[in-house]
Parts: structure tokens; sequence; C-alpha cells
């Protein structure tokens, strides 16, 4: 099981603009990740915003995804939360402009989904006791930022599979480079948009497994 907790920058207000705000939420981000326990998610929502600028979304977004791809907050993840409408779109314009600048990349869901995103979180499915790996998780997503169309294929195939080894992700991909592979994942999970698990292997070693945040 993995906690997960929700933020909703609608807290601070309806317009979100200037790097001060931002560094407010920035501050109030960072007070929550640290208090997950590790394996925690922290998910943020838009409720009640209807305009936020690139100063703000840069500080409170940007510079928390950066901070988080230089080791900060280890084994802690965030999710964005959006909603299918004209406003909500044009909410993430700024953030993944900001991501992008800093060479960082979020995962968003749909809030309708959040739910599903919950029972994925709480509980193991029939599939996962029946063969030992995790489900894949049943809530649509996609990628916000800055990550490349290699890096988003692989993501996919590990969202895919629920759990994978490297050697499963060259299988699924067709790659012929094992060391390419693993390259691709290590990126995936300096970015913390993938979870990874180190096993003892029978003949000795460690083996990692790699599956998606939620």
């Amino acid at each position: 099981m993995s906690a997960m907790e929700t933020r909703s920058l609608g807290e601070f207000g309806p317009y979100l603009a200037m790097r001060p705000l931002g560094r407010q939420v920035q501050d109030s981000l960072d007070e929550a990740l640290r208090a997950l326990p590790p394996g925690g998610v922290l998910t943020i929502d838009f409720d009640g915003v209807e305009m936020m600028d690139y100063s703000f979304a840069d500080e409170a977004i940007g510079t928390i995804y950066s901070r988080m791809s230089g080791k900060e907050y280890p084994d802690r993840y965030m999710v964005l939360l959006v909603k299918d409408d004209p406003v909500s779109q044009a909410l993430l314009e700024n953030v993944e402009v900001a991501l992008a600048q800093r060479d960082a990349a979020a995962i968003a869901v749909p809030s309708e989904e959040l739910a599903a995103l919950v029972k994925s979180l709480e509980t193991d499915r029939e599939k996962a006791a029946k063969n030992g790996k995790p489900a894949p998780p049943a809530v649509a997503w996609r990628v916000i930022g800055k990550l490349p169309d290699h890096l988003v294929e692989t993501l996919g195939a590990v969202m895919n599979q629920g759990q994978s080894t490297v050697r499963d992700i060259v299988d699924t991909l067709q790659l012929e480079s094992v060391t390419a592979c693993n390259n691709r994942i290590a990126r995936l999970h300096q970015l913390r948009l993938v979870r990874r698990k180190a096993a003892i292997v029978p003949e000795g070693g460690r083996l990692y497994c790699y599956s998606g945040v939620f």
C-alpha cells in the first residue's frame, strides 16, 4: 500500500501569479512531500484556479519537480490531477513550459479518475494476487513537460506491464541494446516518473524491478 495526499492549488486563491506566491506554494508542497512515508504520492489538483502565470507555475511546480529529479524527496512522487475542460488545459500550458525549461516532466491523470487511482494505491487486484505482479493501473495518464519520444515509449511499456525488469522492457519494445534501455529507465527513475525496487536473485546479486508511480 502506498500513501497518497492531495493538495489543491485553489486553496491559494483563483488567481495565481508571481514568484512570491509561487514560493509560498512551493514551501507547502515541500512540507507535504517530506511528511509522506516512503513510496507516498502527492497529487496536485487545480480546482478553483482560474488563472496561473508562468512565474508562479515555475516557482511553485517547476522548482519542486526540478528538486525532485535532483534527488530530493527520495522515494516520493507527484501526480497532477487535471480536468478535461478549456480552463484546466489553459492552466497546464504554463506548467508545461516551466517543466520543459527545467528538463523535467510530470504525469497528469484526469481528476475524475481519482477514485480509481486511490483504489489502485490502496489494494492489490486479483491479477496481482494470482501472478505476484502488480496489475497496470486502470487510469488514463499523459506526460506534461519535456520528455523525448523514446522515453515516453519506455514509460508506456512500464505502465502497461505493471512491473518490469530492464530485460522485460527490452523484449517488449524489441530493443537491440540492454545498456540503452537501462539508460532510459535510469532517466525515468531520476525524473521520478517510475518506481524502482531492488530484489535479491537466487544466483546472488541484485535485480531492479520498475513500475508506475500509481
